[in-house]
This record gives structure tokens, sequence and C-alpha cells, in this order.
């Protein structure tokens, strides 16, 4: 089964629109208020309150694992067609210059709003932002997912320069099954919460290197690469297998997930429903690649709307937090009721997401990649010249 010959799959635009959205909902909607250590919740004045709304905000977070299972397909068929260089510039331009734009628009806000922060820290967080620091503090706690992603695209990246595109599917299944057994492991253990081993795991869960590592996320990625590879490669059998063991991986770590938000909140989460939501926007992804041909044949119109809306995850994703909480405190201190408030937050962030998708970010795309081709064509002047001289 092959999806359409040109491999771009307008269905994933929609559904990584869905999922920042749905990220979007949680953050602003529950976390502003559920936990009010958090950036959020700073950056709003903790002023919006929506207790009410305990039907699905709340669980909104999953859509961060649908990111990790759309990386695993995309950034591998991106590697899969690149060189080296050409993949470290197409995730450079991809990921850097909205960065640099989201993060200066969110010390902004933090400077605008009185959240306590002092000048010199948030500065310090703007730097740790735009300069890709693996380890907080961000200027906006979302940027944690930053740090994993660069790490699967490290993996990709060694894979290319050393020639073992063939070793993707193999290495990215073992990534994927360390990672399971760790979600079973901490299943198992989760059952005595009083034990060492319990103790042990929690560190795991709670470490910054275990996710840098991919132990934690590693079954998400997995899942993408799988997907991948039963679609545009060689599909098999083994894949359904693969793909099963990895949905039971997803959902323990969707359900560890829940005690997390549980012991920062004080919350009780059933973790079903986070994981039905990741396993129906999972169902979407499948119907998706598989009738790919079929999307391609929509009007132009939709075709360019579900591109546009891709195009604007990003931002979006880099934006709802901080930026879209201070816009959701200073609404609700104006005394506008919080349904309206939250309401145009998020009408101003996507607003500003699409002019940034449009505009501002395309605009430093095009200079950043004129600055690598001009650095490329002096090396390869220099390295001729080099060899002219001395041909022996």
């Amino acid at each position: 089964m092959k999806v359409h010959q040109a491999q771009y799959v307008p269905g994933l635009d929609l559904l990584r629109f869905f999922a920042a959205c749905i990220v979007m909902v949680f953050h602003l909607a529950f976390w502003s208020w559920a936990f009010p250590a958090g950036q959020i919740a700073l950056a709003s004045h903790g002023v919006a309150d929506f207790q009410d709304w305990d039907t699905f905000a709340p669980f909104g977070w999953a859509g961060v694992q649908i990111f990790f299972v759309i990386s695993g397909f995309v950034i591998v068929v991106s590697a899969e067609r690149s060189s080296p260089y050409k993949f470290f510039v197409s995730r450079f331009t991809r990921l850097v210059p909205a960065v640099w734009i989201c993060a200066t628009i969110a010390l902004l806000a933090w400077l605008l709003v009185d959240s306590g922060m002092r000048p010199l820290s948030l500065f310090a967080m703007y730097v740790r932002s735009v300069a890709f620091f693996p380890t907080g503090a961000w200027i906006d706690s979302v940027y944690w997912t930053l740090g994993v992603e660069i790490c699967f695209y490290a993996l990709m990246f060694v894979l290319l320069t050393i020639d073992r595109q063939r070793w993707i599917k193999p290495l990215m299944c073992g990534i994927g099954l360390i990672s399971t057994l760790f979600w079973i492991g901490y299943t198992l253990a989760a059952q005595d919460k009083d034990s060492a081993v319990f103790e042990l795991f929690s560190r795991v869960q709670w470490s910054r290197l275990a996710q840098l590592l991919l132990i934690q996320h590693g079954v998400f990625f997995a899942f993408g690469v799988l997907l991948w590879s039963h679609f545009l490669k060689k599909a098999s059998r083994a894949h359904f297998a693969w793909l099963a063991l990895f949905a039971v991986g997803g959902c323990l770590q969707i359900a560890g997930e829940s005690v997390l938000k549980l012991e920062k909140t004080g919350m009780s989460f059933s973790p079903l429903t986070p994981c039905l939501i990741w396993l129906s926007a999972m169902l979407f992804f499948w119907i998706v690649v598989a009738n790919n041909a079929r999307v391609q044949q929509l009007p132009g119109w939709c075709l360019q709307l579900l591109r546009r809306l891709g195009l604007m995850t990003y931002p979006l994703y880099l934006l709802h937090s901080v930026t879209g909480g201070a816009l959701l405190g200073v609404f609700v201190e104006w005394g506008i009721p919080t349904g309206m408030a939250l309401a145009g937050s998020v009408t101003l962030v996507l607003a500003l997401s699409w002019w940034i998708s449009k505009v501002p970010e395309p605009a430093l795309q095009n200079s950043t990649r004129a600055l690598f081709a001009a650095l490329q064509a002096r090396w390869q002047a220099t390295h001729h010249g080099a060899e002219v001289r001395d041909p022996g």
C-alpha cells in the first residue's frame, strides 16, 4: 500500500493543527488555573476560572503525543530524500526562525504584564530559548518539546552522515521497544507507590535526560517511523505487531502522564479520555495516509487551506501558552466574561500565528537559506582553491 507519490500528506496538516488546538485549550482553559505555579498562570495572573470545563479541556495535552508521531513519519520522509547537509539546513530553517520570532513576542508579553519576574531572569530564559538550550527554564515552558524533537532529528542526521538510512526502522523499533518496556515497568511498579522500584521509575519519568534520550517518548516517534515504513517502503504483517505493541506503550505513557498531572494539580485524571484522543488521532492518521491520493484530488482552495493550517501550527504551539495566557489575563481583568475572554485570546493567537506563518517566518527562512547557500559557496570556493594549489 503506497501513498501518493508526492509523499506530501495534506491530511496530516489538519491533524497537526488539531493537535495544536487541543493543547492550546488545555493550557488556556485548564492549566491556567489548575497549576498556579505554572508560567501560564503567572502570565494570566491566575484570574481565569474554567473549573466547569472538565469534559475535554483537562486532556488536551495528548496533542503533544500526536505531534511526536507526526514527526516520526514526516522527518523520516524528509531525511530519506536528503543529504546530511540539506537535512540540517531544512531542519534549521524550519525550527529556528519561528522560535526567534515567537520567543521575542513571549518576552514582550512577559515584560508587558506584571508577572513579578525580574527582567534579567526573563532575558536569561529568552537566551536559553533562542539558543535551543536542552534544559530550562525557557521563556515558555512549551519549549521543552523542542529538545526532544531535536534529539530525534540528531539521530536521523547521524544515520544520514554515516549513510545508514537502512538502519532507521530497526533502530527506531529498538528505541520504541525500550520506551514501551519502560512504561510497562512503570505501570507495574505503580501498583505499589511506596516501593523503591516505583521511586526509581518516577525519577526517570521526571528526568530531562530520559526525555532527551527518548526513553519517555520514543514509542511515539517509533510509531510514526513504522507508519512510514508500512506506507512508503514495504508493507509487512510484522508492522501490525510492532504498531500494536507501540499502541500499548503509547497508552501506558499517556496513563503515566496522567499520574504526573495528578501530582502537579492534586486532581484525579482518568487516562481513558487522553488515550482515546490519541488512538482516534492515530486512526485518522492511518486513514488520511492510506487515502492520500484521494485527498490530493480535493479542490485547490481546500488543499491551500490545509497547507496554511499546517504552516500555522508551529507558531501557534509556540505562542499559545505565555502570549495567549497574557491576553487571557488582560481580557478577564478588563471585566470580559471568561468564555468570551478565552474566545478572544484564541482568536488573536490564531490570527498572530497566521500572520507569522505568512510574513516574517518565510522571510526569515529565506534569509537563513540564503546565508547557508553563501557559506556553502564560500567553503566550496576555498576548498577548490586549496586543491588547485596542492594538486598532489
